[in-house]
């Protein structure tokens, strides 16, 4: 995906890799268009295997669903 670096995005979820992909997979799904990024060391994370902190980007306009959708995933 080609990332305007001039569009503002919201952080919707911190966390470790495995749920964060989780977390991607879930907005995906529901057509709200994110990205990831890493705050870890790749070979940290990489070794570690449990990934460190991630944050999971949308756009101010998709927001507020994809809380809803993070909240209530379960």
């Amino acid at each position: 995906m080609k990332i305007n670096r001039n569009e503002p995005w919201v952080t919707v979820f911190s966390g470790a890799a495995f749920e964060t992909e989780v977390i991607k997979g879930l907005l995906e799904a529901n057509n709200i268009r994110c990205i990831i990024e890493d705050h870890t060391s790749m070979l940290v994370s990489h070794y570690s295997g449990v990934g460190g902190d991630m944050r999971i980007l949308v756009s101010p306009s998709d927001a507020e669903e994809a809380l809803h959708l993070i909240e209530h995933k379960d």
